[in-house]
This record gives structure tokens, C-alpha cells and sequence, in this order.
């Protein structure tokens, strides 16, 4: 009876010394089930800051000389708040036409929008490729991650992991308690090393095989930009794209205190500066006339990949039309979209549940949507009620 006694407190002192030796993993792990995109802000930590080069605001449209009619934006009101929406910003012909908050938020407040973090770390290695710090985006992964040499990950590229057809594992994020805490999915959401929960993914497929939306490729892809480059993310991206935008600041949530960021998900920034990420791409890279991001660079986000032609690269591509989208075989459920886009050269930012930014150059348009998640959000919606409104029909001006 002593020996298991004293054999029980031995496990018991081990369990304990482990959970002391990586608390922020396991308070972390503790309070995960309930968050939302209105508690994430407050819930990460340790956060790193994208500093901006904040000067002003974009020109807002008097409510008298705006060019979308009361019924247009009673309609997008009404769907915007069964949604349950925190904003909804839409900017045409040079000025932000509709802008509008629920909830108390304002424009300064922050929710969380999930993978929209996605096309920013796109647009960021396109910097990389630009400054010859990453060769090419048909460069072998192996050349960036030595560890993966000899482990039957050879023929896996940049494009594969920014086209999500690396053939990595999926395992789809868990929000309970019932879980394996040592699990690949859990550590790469809630870890406090995202090098080492990167290496640890496998292969489920070929590489370029087949198309599958997952975040270990976007946290692939951080890994590859850091070492490429080395720098810090936070860093980066503020030279990079923050400043130049002329944004407020944005937050990033990192694994740990000087250590890798989440790529996939928790950049959080302002709706308004969520809103000029896309003006600048609606405008060739361009902001205020000074290029900031490669046109040809943002061409090749938007072209459709070999694998899944509505997605190119960390970017997703509105035609062709499909009525539900799905993201993996390894989940069941997908967006809907009850009719094809109005015109046919709306690309996006998609974060889950309706968390959007959508950008249509033909039109001179750009809409920002954030809010609560939601299995129920349809893509066509809000976009084509703007695009009717100003005049455009389906398959044409």
C-alpha cells in the first residue's frame, strides 16, 4: 500500500511540475471553451504590436452625397444585424458610403476575425519573394526547414503550402476539455512553441494533389518567412505594409514572450484598416500613388490555384461560382452562397463565420464586414445588394 501510495505522488508531483513548467499552455488550455471574437482580444497573451504610421482617416461621404440609396442600406442593415454583425463598412468612388457599428463597438475597438490573418502573411511573403530572401515560391519547403530532409517531405514547395495543397495534415481546432492537451492541433492552437508544433505535422496527402484549407500551412509559411528573412513578424509587417498603409496599430498573439506568432489567426486590427488593406489591393498595391505591394505579386494571390480554382494564394477567388464552398474533406460543413457574385472579379479575405473583406476592382469596391460567427452567413449577400445598387447586373456593368 506505501509503494502505490508513494508511487500515486510521484505521478502526481510530475504531473504538477509539468504544468508548472508550461502554465500559459495549460491557462490557456483551461479557458479556450468559451471565447468569441468579441473576448479574444483580451483573452491573448503574450501580444506583440504591429506599430502604424497613423496620420489620418479615410474620407468618409457626406450621408446627403452618398451614392447608396436608403433601400440598399436598409437591406444591408437588416441582414447585417440577423448576423449579428459588429461592423459593416462599404467604400466606393473615393469615400466610405456606409459605415456603421452594433454592439457598442466603434471604429478604434478590435474583434477577432479569425483567418483574414491568412491573406496578410500572403501578401507578406510576397515581400520576401520580391526582396530575394525567399528565391522562389517553387522553392522545395526543405530548403527553408532542414529538419523535414530525409522524412518524405521533399517534393513539398512554398506554392504548395500557400495554395493549402502541402498535403500536411488537418486536424480540425477543439474548443473542449475532452481532448489530448500533447494533441498536433491543439498545440499549434494554444501552444507555446509554433516552431516545434509545426514539424511535428506529417503528411496526409501527396503534396499537390489535392486542395485543403489548413491552418498548419499558414503556420508553415510563418516559419519559412522568419527564417527567410529574419525577422520578426510583428516587425515585418509593420515596415513592410502597416506603416505605408498609414494604419493604427495592430496586435499580434504570440506563442510566447519574443517567440513565433500565430499565422493563421489573431491579427487584430481596426474594420478601417481591415479596409485599407483592401483599397490598396483594389488599387494594384498602390496607396496614395506610391506602390507599396507588387501589383504582379497580388496578381498571382488572385489567380486560381491548380488545385481548387476559387482559392490562389492565402487568398480566395469569387468566380467560378459553386453554391456551397467547402474548405477540407475533414469538415463537414462549408459557406453557403445562394446565387453567383454580381460581377466576376470579387476576391476575398475569409475569416470564419462571415468575417470578410471583399474586394471588386471592376467596381471600385470594397466591403468590410466583422462580427459573430455564424454556420449561416451567405458571401452573395452583402456584395451584390451594394453592386445592384450601384448599377451593376449579373454578367455585367
Amino acid at each position: 500500500m506505501k509503494k502505490v501510495s508513494t508511487g500515486l505522488v510521484a505521478v502526481v508531483a510530475l504531473m504538477a511540475a509539468l504544468i508548472l513548467l508550461d502554465a500559459t499552455f495549460w491557462n490557456r488550455f483551461l479557458t479556450i471553451g468559451n471565447q468569441t471574437p468579441v473576448t479574444y482580444p483580451g483573452w491573448i497573451g503574450p501580444t506583440a504590436t504591429v506599430a502604424g504610421d497613423f496620420e489620418h482617416e479615410l474620407l468618409t461621404a457626406d450621408p446627403g452625397g452618398r451614392v447608396l440609396s436608403d433601400e440598399a442600406i436598409a437591406e444591408l442593415v437588416t441582414y447585417a444585424e440577423e448576423l449579428d454583425s459588429f461592423s459593416l463598412l462599404v467604400h466606393h468612388a473615393g469615400a466610405i458610403q456606409f459605415e456603421t457599428y452594433w454592439r457598442d463597438f466603434g471604429p478604434d475597438d478590435v474583434t477577432e476575425t479569425y483567418s483574414m490573418a491568412k491573406s496578410v502573411l500572403g501578401i507578406m511573403i510576397g515581400f520576401a519573394v520580391g526582396d530575394g530572401d525567399i528565391g522562389s515560391i517553387d522553392d522545395p519547403v526543405i530548403k527553408y526547414v532542414p529538419e523535414w530532409v530525409g522524412t518524405g517531405r521533399e517534393s513539398m514547395t512554398v506554392r504548395h503550402a500557400l495554395s493549402m495543397a502541402s498535403g500536411l495534415e488537418h486536424h480540425r481546432f477543439n474548443f473542449t476539455l475532452a481532448q489530448n492537451p500533447y494533441g498536433k492541433a491543439l498545440r499549434l492552437f494554444i501552444g507555446t512553441d509554433m516552431e516545434q508544433a509545426i514539424l511535428r505535422f506529417g503528411l496526409d496527402a501527396e503534396p499537390g494533389a489535392e486542395f485543403a484549407y489548413n491552418s498548419a500551412n499558414s503556420q508553415l509559411l510563418m516559419l519559412i518567412l522568419q527564417r527567410a528573412t529574419g525577422r520578426a513578424y510583428a516587425e515585418y509587417v509593420s515596415e513592410k505594409l502597416w506603416r505605408p498603409l498609414g494604419a493604427k496599430d495592430a496586435t499580434l498573439w504570440m506563442d510566447r514572450e519574443e517567440g513565433m506568432p500565430k499565422a493563421y489567426s489573431f491579427f487584430q486590427a481596426r474594420p478601417r484598416d481591415w479596409l485599407r488593406i483592401g483599397l490598396a489591393i483594389k488599387n494594384g498595391g498602390a496607396v496614395d500613388g506610391t506602390q507599396v505591394i507588387s501589383a504582379d505579386w497580388l496578381a498571382r494571390m488572385q489567380s486560381p490555384s491548380p488545385s481548387n480554382p476559387k482559392y490562389g494564394l492565402q487568398m480566395w477567388i469569387g468566380s467560378p461560382y459553386v453554391p456551397e464552398r467547402f474548405y477540407n474533406s475533414n469538415t463537414p460543413f462549408g459557406v453557403k452562397q445562394a446565387e453567383p457574385f454580381v460581377t466576376d472579379d470579387v476576391v476575398f479575405f475569409d475569416g470564419g463565420g462571415g468575417q470578410r473583406v471583399y474586394v471588386i476592382p471592376s467596381a471600385d469596391l470594397v466591403i468590410v464586414r466583422t462580427g459573430m460567427s455564424s454556420s449561416a452567413w451567405d458571401d452573395g449577400i452583402i456584395p451584390n445588394i451594394v453592386l445592384r445598387d450601384l448599377g451593376f447586373e449579373q454578367g455585367g456593368s
